[in-house]
């Protein structure tokens, strides 16, 4: 009789975490052979992917960013550096490498996916850094390049990281000022909101900073399509937008795997339950972080959060113990305002983010967490980050 398996895929923070705090709950039951735990992942390395932003806008250098993905993991972890190709979830295999895998518990954290092909003209005229760090060093040298002109930062949904856009407007700003051409410069933020931040709070704390530093402000502008000859942005709603160097965030949609094998919708997202992050409609399968469609932010920070819940869930089940604990929908996502200021998006399924002051210390804390990320993937800090973001779960449901 073979092993009980837990099944993993997606080696993102959401995977990672995951398959480390299973292996850590589950140590006894991985000793006697009683359990395997198995991480599916595209690629042997792990990027940290806020560092993007650090790469396109300061120009930081792209491999400080990246580790080996197994030096990350419990050495219990049965690591399979190879892209899954397709998930019969109801027969429990996954199909890989040519080969068949059987499972018994499944975590898909296969995140999102930015997709500039689902704009007209999108991947011809711009650049944007959502797609990888090749493309994010890009934007760099564009950056680096331009003289004078017109900077449209173009914001298409649904797309993950919400404060990215903001970081990306200001910190274009604060380069132009560095490099003493800003009078030069025009900087414009188009977007589909009806504001500079989907959250009325935060933006309210946003739209005077853009204010003060010349970002003009574009809201209900949903993208239609992108003339590179002509070097305008067409919105749905009838207006132009003419460019000179056009940074984007695509439009994002859920995993391929994900759609191949019929467990999301039209765009690729899991119809997940917000509370027990089971997958609806399947037993034992759970999502996690981006790949799910619950109407919250699609972050680092909530794949973490999300990976306790359904760890927690998943070893009280193999042990027979307790009672499902559910996701609170908490969040806590750092946003940069520049002159060294930051804020913290945080809150609740019940409680919105409150408006609050940009102060240094969150500036600071933010800009050290690409050294923390490492040790937090391995579970070394778990007691002060529970400190600082709070539990992530209730017991009702």
């Amino acid at each position: 009789m073979r092993p009980l398996r837990v099944a993993v895929i997606g080696g993102g923070t959401g995977g990672t975490i995951v398959s480390n705090k299973l292996a850590s709950m589950l140590r006894e039951d991985l000793a006697s052979g009683r359990v395997e735990i198995h991480l599916f992942t595209e690629s042997s390395q792990h990027v940290f992917q806020p560092a993007n932003l650090d790469i396109a806008f300061r120009g930081a250098e792209p491999r400080r960013f990246v580790r080996d993905q197994r030096g990350l993991l419990n050495s219990k972890v049965v690591l399979h550096a190879e892209g899954v190709k397709l998930i019969n979830a109801h027969d429990r295999v996954i199909i890989y490498n040519g080969d068949k895998f059987e499972y018994d518990y499944l975590v898909l954290s296969t995140g999102s996916r930015a997709v500039p092909s689902g704009v007209g003209g999108l991947s011809e005229a711009s650049y944007n850094f959502h797609t990888g760090q090749e493309d994010s060093a890009k934007t760099w040298e564009a950056l680096k390049r331009f003289e004078r002109g017109r900077i449209v930062i173009l914001i298409n949904i649904p797309h993950k990281c919400p404060p990215s856009p903001v970081e990306a407007a200001l910190l274009v700003d604060e380069l132009m000022r560095k490099r003493g051409i800003r009078e030069r410069v025009e900087i414009s933020y188009a977007t589909p909101y009806p504001r500079a931040y989907p959250t009325h709070s935060i933006a309210e704390v946003v739209e005077p900073i853009f204010e003060k530093q010349g970002i003009e402000l574009v809201t209900f502008f949903n993208t239609d399509q992108v003339d590179p000859q002509r070097r305008s942005v067409y919105s749905l709603e009838g207006e132009e937008l003419s460019y000179d160097l056009l940074i984007t965030v695509p439009p994002h949609r859920g995993a391929e795997v994900i759609m191949a094998s019929g467990l999301g919708d039209e765009e690729g997202w899991i119809q997940t339950d917000k509370g027990t992050l089971r997958v609806k409609g399947l037993d034992r399968v759970y999502a996690i972080g981006d790949a799910t469609n619950i109407p919250i932010s699609k972050s680092g920070v909530v794949a973490h959060l999300q990976a306790e819940v359904a760890a927690m869930n998943i070893a009280a089940e193999i042990k027979g113990a307790g009672a499902p604990i559910h996701y609170n929908g908490r969040i806590n996502c750092p946003l940069e305002l520049g002159g060294r200021r930051a804020i913290f998006v945080s809150g609740t399924y019940e409680t919105p983010p409150a408006r609050q002051e940009p102060s240094l210390l969150k500036y600071l804390m933010k800009r050290t967490f690409s050294s923390l990320y490492w040790p937090m993937l391995k579970g070394r800090l778990d007691l002060v980050f529970e400190l600082y973001l709070g539990k992530p779960y209730t017991t009702k449901g």
